[in-house]
């Protein structure tokens, strides 16, 4: 569907410059009024975790707040507009298909921009927004009850299944805010490899390449689910395989999880963090002490009960014992000066510039064994430096691992209870850490963020595991529950009781948590929709539903 002329006009405002309103204004009614149910809920998952199912259970989930879901499929987006970027969408094989899906998506990105796909979504939602509800109009003449139980009954979801890429997160965040719901959709490497099996039938080689390249292909414009997905809100991990006997299994594990999220959003049930929730966001908050010039990466150890032990932080080691930005534990005659790599001289960090020092050492050699021309010396270093086993060498840095940190204090405080306790991490551990998180008796390693330089499982393979049924090695895991970054904001209370008895919104009666207003939504869509008509993108037909294509995305 190409989009009307009209819908790329400005809404019309209520007020001119400088007139009064002929009425009487209560701005704070207005404002109130303004607060929209109105939900996006977008997906975001590696190929072969259950994107499809999750967004069926939203839909069901929703049914009882009254909610209406309207799904959209980006790949249906895709194939709508791969002939504008000269790419044919090969439908002989389900392999071919996906692949030249794939390519059509990197080449509109690559076009139109990272978030293209993005903006087609936000069109397709404001399209159906005027469909259902009208043209918005903010003008202040029409506010008042009438207009008021006008966005009051807005009750619908737009289910976005599923971004890929971290700029389409970020435009979709931008626009809708906390009115926007980014869901992570997770199942280990060997249940996603069943799933593809079972549904696709592809083979062993073929479910590698895909899984490769939909997990990060390395270029700014192509998928990127493992920078997108630690970005989410929520995250759900499923750890049994959605086709065969297992099927009852996955679906009532997603069930449970999603019922779960949306009676936080709409607080219409008392729910506590879960252990686990309250120790990665323990880690989070750690992690923000870090001035490290890489990332800030936090960790908390917890005991086999889940009690919070100690947390740590990646930073350089002081004299004293800890870390600079903090007392030390042993006071010293002298404090030392402050030398991290942001306050020292040069501000570059130490690994960096160790690792650059040996690629001229190694170049510089091959010059002089009159294996290449000095002329092409520089040309070598940077050749070197962009090797990924290269880049991804640790070895050099000054910092304390923050799960070296961690642990180091759980030891100090908690002794022996560190042994058969867990870790959660913001993001996957280093081989080097690694080692010690074996060797301190932790059983378990929850984390958010994929790491790919590290080898801890390629180099300890007899005492590690992704697997969630491993049994005799430690199990890293991917983490599930409510993200850090929405901790405060989904766990908060809200009023619980009227009288001194427990009062909860009825369920099609609540309004989300996380509502906004109305008011600049339109406004930010409508900018987007002038760039789509612009463009002459095509959108799927208001009225007509997604091609459902299978259960495994």
């Amino acid at each position: 569907m190409a989009l009307a002329p009209s819908q790329g006009r400005p809404a019309q405002r209520g007020l001119s410059a400088g007139k009064s309103p002929s009425r009487h204004v209560d701005s704070t009614a207005e404002a109130t009024g303004s607060l929209t149910p109105e939900l996006v809920v977008a997906l975001c998952g590696p190929i072969g975790s259950p994107l499809h199912e999750v967004a069926d259970q939203v839909d069901n989930a929703l049914r009882d707040f009254g909610y209406r879901t309207e799904k959209l499929r980006l790949s249906n987006t895709i194939a709508l507009n791969s002939e504008k970027v000269g790419v044919t969408i090969d439908r002989r094989f389900r392999l071919n298909e996906i692949n030249s899906l794939i390519r059509a998506g990197d080449e509109l990105r690559k076009k139109f921009g990272s978030d293209i796909l993005a903006k087609l979504a936000v069109a397709k939602i404001r399209a159906d927004r005027d469909k259902s509800f009208g043209e918005f109009s903010d003008a202040v003449a029409e506010s008042g009850v009438g207009a008021g139980k006008k966005v009051v009954n807005q009750r619908i979801c737009h289910v976005i299944d599923s971004i890929k890429n971290k700029s389409e997160l970020e435009l979709l965040r931008l626009i809708y805010g906390d009115a926007l719901l980014a869901i992570g959709v997770f199942s280990p490497l060997e249940v996603r490899r069943a799933n593809l099996h079972a549904a696709r039938g592809f083979s062993d080689d073929d479910i590698k390449s895909l899984i490769n390249t939909d997990s990060g292909e390395e270029f700014d414009h192509g998928q990127s689910v493992r920078d997108t997905f630690p970005r989410c809100d929520f995250f759900l991990r499923v750890d049994s395989p959605i086709t065969g006997a297992t099927e009852s299994t996955a679906v009532a594990q997603i069930v449970e999880k999603v019922r779960r999220l949306f009676s936080l959003v709409f607080r219409t049930s008392v729910v506590t963090p879960t252990a686990e929730e309250a120790a990665m966001y323990a880690s989070a908050s750690a992690a923000r002490n870090s001035a490290c010039l890489s990332r800030q990466v936090g960790a908390a150890v917890t005991s086999a009960s889940g009690e919070v032990l100690a947390v740590g932080w990646n930073d350089v080691p002081q004299p004293g014992g800890g870390l600079y930005g903090k007392s030390p534990l042993l006071a010293l005659p002298r404090q030392a000066v402050d030398e991290r790599c942001f306050s020292s001289d040069g501000r570059m960090c130490h690994n960096d510039n160790e690792k650059k020092l040996i690629a001229e050492k190694v170049a510089a050699a091959l010059v002089d064994g009159n294996l290449i021309e000095r002329a092409r010396q520089e040309d070598i270093v940077r050749t070197i430096l962009g090797n990924a086993a290269i880049g991804g060498l640790i070895e050099f840095s000054r910092a304390v691992h923050a799960e070296m940190h961690a642990i180091l204090g759980a030891a100090r405080l908690a002794g022996e209870r560190v042994v058969g306790g867990k870790i959660f991490i913001t993001t996957y551990p280093c081989h080097v850490c690694a080692r010690h998180i074996v060797a301190a008796g932790i059983t378990e390693i929850y984390y958010i963020e994929p790491y790919r330089k590290s080898l801890a499982t390629k180099l300890h393979r007899d005492s590690i595991s992704e697997d969630v049924g491993e049994v005799g090695k430690v199990r890293i895991l991917q983490f599930d529950g409510v993200a850090p970054r929405k901790f405060i904001e989904i766990f908060e209370a809200g009023e619980r009781k009227k009288n001194g008895l427990l009062e909860l919104p009825v369920k099609t009666e609540s309004a989300p948590a996380t509502r906004v207003s109305i008011k600049a939504i339109p406004r930010l869509e409508e900018v987007v929709v002038a760039e789509v008509t612009e463009k002459e993108l095509n959108l799927l037909q208001v009225v007509q539903r997604d091609r459902d294509d299978g259960q495994v995305a």
